[in-house]
């Protein structure tokens, strides 16, 4: 049970992590392409939304090497600060998962876009 709990709350961690780096992500590519699109709002949101689609797959894609690369090699330095943070997942995991939540911010403004139309 304790295993599930610590999941639970990793996987919560997670989602905020994922949220806070997609905020940031919004508002730095937002503010710049609103202003360099002369203002105009769709145009903005499309390149918000290309970036968190490209962004995102590529946190996955690093994610998915790190877990197939060998298993020989040395753990981190900091795993113990590591271990105080997340229970159950490790660094790979967490990458993955704050990569799809981004991959869903995305989704989210693409369909805004669409429902705009």
């Amino acid at each position: 049970m304790e295993k599930i709990n610590g999941m639970i709350k990793d996987f919560i961690k997670c989602i905020i992590i994922g949220s806070c780096i997609s905020l940031v992500i919004i508002l730095l590519v937002g503010i710049v392409s609103f202003l360099l699109s002369k203002f105009n709002l769709m145009y903005s949101l499309q390149i918000v939304r290309s970036s968190l689609l490209i962004i995102g797959p590529l946190g996955v894609m690093v994610g998915a090497l790190l877990i197939l690369k060998k298993r020989d090699e040395k753990e981190l330095e900091f795993i113990d600060q590591w271990k105080k943070k997340f229970n159950v997942f490790t660094y790979k995991i967490v990458l993955i998962l704050v990569s799809f939540i981004i991959i869903l911010y995305g989704g989210v403004i693409d369909w805004i876009i669409i429902c705009s139309i």
